[in-house]
């Protein structure tokens, strides 16, 4: 015990002698100047290579720059970035650089902070001359579609983040073609090796490359430019049918195959087989169906038309002819059959009660009434009566001269000269004529009219009436003699029994004429049609001379709505021509009743219930009398809100609207008269619109770690597709208007599972988009595996951690712990680059504890990858030298060296050996306290050099300068 005690006095008294000497002055011995090692001098490299130099024994850390010029005046990622210290002999930056020559250089200090010399600036080359090689489509392929999406693929080059795409309509690649949504004037830029085109593009030749780019936006080289042909064929077979079996009626529908890819068709109807603008007739606007019948009608004619689709960009595809057709109406050669057929004179005072002609010789009559059959497509009919002066017709007189236009299929002269006051006051205006019926010989012509062409008339041929071809159609000999009115009547008012048609009971689906008998002493007459018995709702009022009126206003037309209800008709006699002497009561005129109710078209097609993909074409028969016809398509059968409610000349009608989709939809169609009074609608027919949904490739990737292409089939009438995924985080996104049946989704990010789904989109009336159904759901899974090719190089003077480069990634996340699960870290560090040198500041490198690390890659969005298996890293722990004193050439000199753990603390038992400047090598080892002393006498001027060892520690050094 005394002897243990002996010994602690003994250390305690030299710890007091040595901290009360006077510490002497340590001279600035600067350490050895550093050896490069690599890279070599004037090396070329793919990326920024890590930096190695040999150790310098006396030195306590390092300083590294890097520059881009060799007086180092130009650095390159700025302090601390390309110029720091370090304590190892190894150095990594941590971004990449431009291609180009570099230098760099190293020094080291001593733990005085005394320096070396710079190494030479030793240049190297950046030059990173990875290509991508162009994969798909091959150069040169001829592509079209329809066959496949267009999808660009080719080789990942390593160190590259992203790639520029470049696809262009020129070799120079100066006219790009195609863009990323959300950058409509740059290159795309994609972090995967393929690209989907998402656009339509035109039919043409296209040429294309692709430029890496570095974690730091830094291009590399680009790929030779390779080129492809785009074709879109868009030929299609076209047809022309007409809908209308009469041969007075050409009823045009035209139609074509569908054509792939097609969002809409441009149709062009021409009289002029060049096309000539000024000769076109249809259409303005394009259709999103692919059949079209006209909603107005053409003037006879020869007619050309041609179809060209249009893609969901606009790109315009080819023309395809049509087969010519020639429009007429009414045009039957007389030969075959009069244009108006059964034209006659109806003289209802000889042959009351019938139609049939009046035989007697040279057509004399007193009632000159003129009825035909009804023409097919005809709305109305121009009646021309003129005089015969003896040797012809005279057509162009003005007096006693009839050009009229009627919905009937009649004809009577009004009355002319009307002074009197009409005899029953009603708003209503009479109608009346100017030419005045004169005893004599006239000619009579009538043509049917259709629709009107714009502003013009479209109307067949005349039919002339000349039975006896005696050059005249009829004479009139003077107004009816008359008799009694028949019984039981009221004095100066007609009977029921003198009105000949149209009598009580009547049904008629046209607008009828009126016939009664005459009375004596009756010179005019004036007629009343009201919708009630009372005559307070009048529809017409006329006034004649004769016993017959075929309704009209003078020259235009006049119609009746269809009733449901009656319509009520009454005669008012007067005494003389000009309508005085009239009676004014037609309660007492023994008024006829009768219905109009037209037959309303026949619905042909579609069938109730028939579910379209496509655009539904509507059929219906072609009604008597009408001009129009007027379709309504609604979601309620009120048809409250249609939501198609037009008017077409056609019996056809192929809509341009999208209609909503699996919901019953209901139609019908009515006729418009001549004057566009709305007749009986048809029964509702009903139908259910589908849109059709996409089918994903069979081909999609389901997994992997770029981000994926995927593809589906095109729909027809497509304009765009929406894409809706459901991600890993339960979030829910959609991006929308992909022009083509395929994408590189770029906005994905993230790793896991994903799914995802698409619709299309489809055009609407206008503007707007109607969207289909959602595909089924399919899985994609993105990983982002662990580099490989990990490698420690571990010394006691140098740590360099590296791994081989991971395709598709932009960083690289590096971790280093004390412990295995890396619950806490001691370093955590991001590099573009592939190698790590730390710095060794950390205690954690100088403990000597075990240490582990590992290495993940980073996508250009930030998403980490899987972090490599740890890796064992083993470091000596580090010992640290202080000397103490002063030495001179030829005197000898004490001097105490400290040698102490990386925490501070003594290390007992180092071996220290001293050697340089002529002094004689010793070698001595250190006490409980960390200390030791050598005597040392120096025979020349220079560096006294310390070394420090001990089994299980890094050596250590340090120099002393000789005066």
């Amino acid at each position: 015990m005394a002897a243990k005690l002996s010994i602690l006095s003994a250390v305690a008294a030299t710890v007091l002698a040595v901290a009360a000497a006077p510490a002497p002055a340590v001279p600035n011995t600067p350490p050895a100047t550093p050896t490069p090692l690599s890279p070599a001098a004037g090396a070329s490299v793919d990326s920024v290579p890590p930096f190695a130099w040999s150790p310098v024994a006396a030195a306590d850390h390092y300083e590294f720059q890097l520059a881009a010029d060799a007086g180092f005046n130009s650095p390159v990622l700025g302090s601390g970035s390309d110029d720091f210290t370090t304590q190892n002999t190894r150095a990594t930056v941590l971004k990449t650089i431009p291609n180009g020559t570099y230098y760099w250089r190293v020094r080291a200090i001593a733990a005085g902070g005394s320096v070396s010399a710079w190494t030479a600036g030793r240049s190297f080359r950046k030059a990173w001359t990875g290509a991508a090689a162009l994969q798909s489509p091959a150069g040169g392929a001829n592509l079209s579609f329809g066959t496949d999406p267009l999808k660009l693929g080719w080789s990942a080059v390593p160190g590259a983040s992203n790639y520029l795409v470049s696809l262009a309509s020129d070799p120079s690649l100066g006219s790009l073609a195609f863009h990323l949504a959300g950058d409509p004037t740059g290159i795309p830029k994609v972090q995967a090796n393929s690209l989907a085109v998402s656009i339509a593009l035109a039919t043409g030749t296209y040429y294309w490359n692709v430029i890496p780019i570095d974690a730091e936006g830094n291009r590399g080289v680009p790929s030779p430019t390779a080129s492809f042909a785009w074709t879109w064929p868009s030929t299609t077979t076209l047809q022309v049918n007409d809908l209308n079996a009469a041969a007075e009626v050409y009823d045009p529908q035209f139609s074509w195959a569908p054509v792939a890819g097609a969002a809409r068709y441009e149709v062009e109807i021409n009289s002029s087989s060049d096309f000539a603008p000024g000769s076109k007739v249809c259409c303005t606007s394009p259709t999103i169906a692919t059949s079209l019948s006209p909603t107005t009608v053409f003037k006879d004619n020869t007619y050309y038309w041609r179809v060209r689709a249009i893609d969901p960009d606009g790109n315009a595809g080819v023309w395809n002819l049509g087969p010519s057709f020639t429009k007429t109406f009414d045009k039957v050669p007389v030969v075959t059959a009069p244009a108006i057929k059964n034209l006659h004179l109806r003289d209802n005072l000889t042959d009351p009660g019938t139609d049939t002609d009046v035989l007697t010789a040279g057509y004399q009559t007193s009632v000159p009434m003129l009825t035909w059959d009804w023409v097919p497509g005809a709305s109305s009919y121009e009646v021309d009566v003129t005089k015969y002066n003896g040797t012809l017709c005279d057509w162009g007189s003005i007096s006693n001269h009839w050009r009229v236009n009627t919905a009937v299929n009649a004809w009577t002269p009004l009355g002319s000269g009307l002074t009197a006051t009409p005899p029953y006051s009603d708003p209503m205006s009479v109608a009346r004529d100017i030419p005045v019926l004169a005893v004599g010989k006239y000619c009579a012509r009538v043509r049917a009219r259709s629709d009107r062409a714009g502003l013009d008339d479209v109307y067949g041929d005349y039919t002339y009436l000349d039975p006896a071809s005696t050059g005249w159609a009829f004479e009139y000999t003077g107004p009816p003699t008359g008799g009694l009115c028949s019984p039981s009547c009221t004095p100066n008012y007609l009977g029921s029994g003198d009105y000949v048609t149209t009598v009580t009971g009547t049904t008629t689906g046209r607008v009828p004429y009126f016939t009664w008998k005459p009375l004596a002493g009756k010179a005019s007459y004036f007629v009343l049609v009201a919708k009630d018995p009372s005559f307070s709702n009048l529809v017409d009022y006329a006034f004649t001379q004769i016993p017959a009126y075929a309704p009209r206003t003078g020259s235009a037309p006049r119609t009746y709505p269809d009733e449901t209800t009656l319509y009520y008709w009454a005669v008012l006699p007067a005494t003389n021509a000009n309508g005085t002497g009239a009676v004014g009561d037609p309660l007492s005129a023994a008024a006829q009743s009768f219905q109009k109710q037209s037959a309303p078209p026949t619905r042909l097609g579609p069938a109730d219930g028939t579910q379209f993909f496509d655009q539904p074409t509507f059929r219906w028969t072609p009604t008597e009398g009408a001009r129009r016809y007027r379709i309504q398509v609604a979601q309620d059968p009120s048809f409250g809100t249609p939501i198609d409610d037009l008017t077409t000349d056609s019996t056809s009608y192929t809509s341009n609207t999208t209609y909503p989709a699996d919901t019953v939809l209901y139609w019908r169609v009515r006729a418009d008269d001549e004057n566009s009074v709305g007749l009986t609608w048809s029964t509702t027919g009903t139908f259910q619109r589908k849109l059709a949904t996409p089918v994903p490739s069979a081909t999609n990737s389901t997994a992997g770690e770029y981000l994926p292409v995927w593809s589906w089939n095109p729909v027809n009438g497509a304009v765009s597709y929406d894409l809706s995924i459901d991600q890993p985080d339960g979030q829910n996104k959609t991006f929308t208007d992909f022009r083509m049946p395929a994408t590189s989704f770029q906005k994905l990010t993230g790793t896991g599972v994903f799914h995802w789904r698409v619709r299309a989109e489809f055009p609407q009336q206008g503007s707007g988009q109607t969207p289909g159904p959602w595909s089924a759901s399919s899985p994609f899974t993105r990983t982002i595996g662990e580099p490989g090719g990990l490698k420690t190089d571990s010394a006691p003077d140098r740590v360099l951690l590296s791994w081989n480069p991971k395709l598709g990634v932009k960083q690289y996340k590096l971790q280093v712990s004390g412990r295995p699960d890396f619950s806490t870290s001691i370093e955590n560090v991001m590099t573009d680059n592939t190698a790590y040198a730390p710095k060794l500041s950390n205690v954690a490198y100088l403990s000597g504890n075990q240490l582990y690390w590992r290495v993940a890659g980073v996508d250009p969005d930030g998403n980490l990858g899987d972090y490599s298996p740890a890796q064992p890293l083993s470091l000596l722990p580090r010992m640290k030298l202080t000397a103490k004193g002063s030495l001179r050439k030829r005197v000898r000199g004490t001097v105490t060296v400290t040698v102490k753990n990386a925490a501070g603390r003594w290390i007992k038992g180092a071996k220290v050996r001293v050697t340089g400047a002529g002094a004689k090598a010793q070698t001595r080892s250190t006490n409980a306290l960390g200390v030791v002393r050598f005597t040392i006498r120096p025979t020349k001027r220079g560096r006294v050099l310390f070394t420090a060892k001990k089994p299980g520690f890094q050596s250590a050094g340090i120099t002393m300068r000789v005066r």
